[in-house]
């Protein structure tokens, strides 16, 4: 199946619930969250430890590249996490993964901190829908201009995610959206795996190493451009580069920071923008690279384009210098995919 046969039956399914696209929100709003709303969204945080499932995905996003889509079929395990295959796709047919379920104290919604949702925007509880058979809650995250940001469909019997929209800044175009077409509850809790996609050697280092490590040299600002949020950060520990995680609590991006300079050869397949140096590959997630003061940088995320480049553009860059064979090095773009979601993993094969 074409991809672009995938973003048309996500639009069929979008608007075969009998809800609009593109909405904004209703004119007269609060900033206080309806309990009912954050209720069902740590229902949701907490749904994938608790319940087994196998079902298909759609996941599509929409940026300068068109649409890129992707369908997924997810064998998940409560107890150990999720094996991911793509179908529908013959740029990469058997390409999959295996997720380990990772225990956190942060409760967190398709990859966004819960806490910096709720930090960010308005949660609005209505209630309720029938979606792929399954009654859904649906919940709203609204901005303070007004503007709808994201939308996310909740089963009401399980707490499972069924459904996610994300809008751009204008609270009218969606940008990414994700599917579950189909759905069934298991009872098995156990599935046989390839090993995991974890890499060896990244190390936790938390929040309370970013002094100590903007003292070494290292760009690590506390907030970006459009909300963004640091809220973790990693160290790998065979190269010492760094990952710093941001979120507003809807859209993630990953920044990755290694010593060195960027090689260009390093990036072929991806556009040059118009700062120079710095290069973009739009997609399931977005790629942006670039060096600057010894340092390369490659930002990931699944940020609409305008607001990824003005987070690119709150970094330093420098005019790219011509190199000795000594002083290249790549971007990293093979193992960092592997520190990421799935999607980040699969993306290369996804073309």
């Amino acid at each position: 199946m074409s991809l672009n046969r995938l973003a048309v039956l996500v639009s069929t399914a979008l608007i075969g619930i009998g809800l609009p696209l593109p909405a904004t929100a209703a004119s007269a709003i609060d900033r206080e969250d309806a309990p009912q709303a954050v209720n069902a969204l740590e229902r949701a945080a907490a749904a994938p430890n608790e319940v087994s499932y196998h079902g298909t995905q759609i996941i599509t996003a929409w940026g300068p590249q068109g649409a890129s889509s992707a369908m997924l079929d997810i064998v998940h395990a409560a107890s150990q996490g999720s094996e991911i295959s793509v179908v529908g796709s013959a740029s990469s047919p058997g390409a999959k993964a295996f997720v380990q379920r990772v225990t956190s104290t942060e409760a967190s919604i398709d990859g966004g901190p819960l806490s910096l949702l709720q930090a960010t925007y308005k949660l609005v509880y209505k209630c309720c829908l029938e979606l792929i058979g399954r009654t859904a809650i649906l919940v709203e995250a609204v901005r303070d201009d007004q503007t709808l940001a994201g939308r996310f469909w909740i089963d009401k019997a399980t707490g499972l995610l069924l459904q996610r929209q994300l809008f751009s800044v204008d609270g009218k175009t969606m940008v990414r959206a994700t599917v579950f077409t189909d759905l069934a509850i298991e009872s098995s809790d156990f599935i046989g795996h390839l090993p995991p996609m974890t890499p060896n050697g990244v190390e936790p280092l938390g929040l309370g190493k970013v002094d100590s490590l903007r003292a070494d040299g290292w760009v690590c600002a506390p907030e970006l451009p459009a909300a963004l949020k640091l809220y973790d950060v990693h160290r790998d520990t065979t190269n010492g580069s760094l990952q710093f995680s941001y979120s507003d609590g809807l859209f993630n991006v990953s920044l990755f920071e290694q010593r060195g300079a960027l090689d260009p050869a390093a990036v072929a397949g991806f556009t040059p923008t118009a700062t120079p140096g710095v290069y973009v590959r739009y997609g399931m997630p977005s790629y942006v690279v670039w060096s600057s003061g010894g340092i390369v940088y490659t930002l990931i995320g699944d940020l609409p384009p305008d607001s990824l480049g003005k987070v690119v553009d709150s970094f330093p860059h420098d005019l790219p210098e011509k190199l000795s064979a000594v002083q290249r090095i790549g971007s990293g773009l093979a193992r960092i995919a592997t520190w990421l979601t799935p999607m980040g993993a699969l993306s290369p094969k996804l073309g």
